[in-house]
């Protein structure tokens, strides 16, 4: 009797182990319903906002020996392109990849340098002396090519990337102008400056427009930055912030470089 129960509970012992097995295996692959590989590529679109960072060294175009130095200036600028992630090792354990993007960056800037006094015209036509300012404003974009490496910390959805991004320059517009700050009821008088183009009712005098002279077709910069992924089924919106570092000079002669801060979002579909 011992005997017989020992081996009906040793059956039971192997039935239940063999179910176990067959539910574990059945809930890792149905051969009905396969099981779905977790992706590797990732593709979609990005877009940002920059605030641009300029250090420069240039003064009127116009020669005017009134016209300080441009040293500082700062705009708000945007980005806007597509994402292509690969990522290295077994993708459902992965913790690092490779981001490639194709972006439209636009890092303008707008300098102002006070200063002057000038002699202007009151509306009665009366000489009046004038508190006058400086300005410098630049239009510069680029298509960037990037190409980064990202790494996860702490096995969470954390990471920091860093790489390389190299742009072609699509524009480099700069204007400079002379601004009448006070009195109100003043304007310049058109014989300061009979070549120039003279706006907003006389109290702005445009004293240069051109391309930046001299400047480099392309840029080559290292971006570095923080991320957080956030899944959403197959999908991952990812917010950012980066520095971009611009290792060229946009010009040498007017020792102009560019740099950036970047915040933005990825959207990336598994492929």
């Amino acid at each position: 009797m011992r005997r017989f129960a020992t081996a009906v509970l040793a059956v039971f012992l192997a039935a239940t182990g063999s179910m176990v097995a067959q539910q574990e295996l059945g809930a890792r692959s149905n051969p009905l319903v396969p099981e779905r590989s977790a992706p590797r590529i990732y593709l979609g679109p990005v877009v940002g906002y920059n605030r641009s960072l300029h250090s420069s060294g240039f003064q009127s175009v116009a020669g005017d020996v009134l016209c300080p130095q441009f040293e500082q200036g700062t705009d708000n600028g945007f980005y806007v392109g597509m994402s292509f992630e690969y990522l290295l090792g077994k993708p459902r354990d992965s913790k690092s990849s490779i981001i490639a993007r194709v972006l439209y960056n636009n890092l303008p800037a707008a300098y102002t340098v006070p200063g002057d006094t000038l002699p202007s015209l009151s509306a009665a036509g009366e000489v009046v002396t004038s508190v006058v300012d400086h300005t410098a404003d630049i239009k510069y974009a680029l298509l960037d090519v990037e190409v980064m490496y990202k790494l996860n910390l702490f096995n969470s959805n954390f990471g920091i990337t860093v790489g390389p991004a190299v742009g072609y320059v699509l524009t480099s517009e700069r204007v400079q102008a002379m601004n009448l700050v006070q009195p109100l009821n003043a304007q310049f008088d058109p014989t300061f400056c009979p070549e120039c183009e003279y706006i907003n009712d006389g109290r702005t005098v445009i004293t240069g427009r051109d391309n930046i002279p001299n400047h480099s077709a392309i840029r080559v910069a290292i971006k570095a930055g923080a991320q957080y992924e956030i899944p959403v089924g197959r999908l991952l919106l990812v917010p950012a912030i980066y520095y971009n570092f611009g290792v060229t000079e946009v010009s040498a002669a007017d020792n102009l470089r560019i740099n950036a801060f970047q915040a933005g979002i990825d959207l990336r579909f598994a492929l």
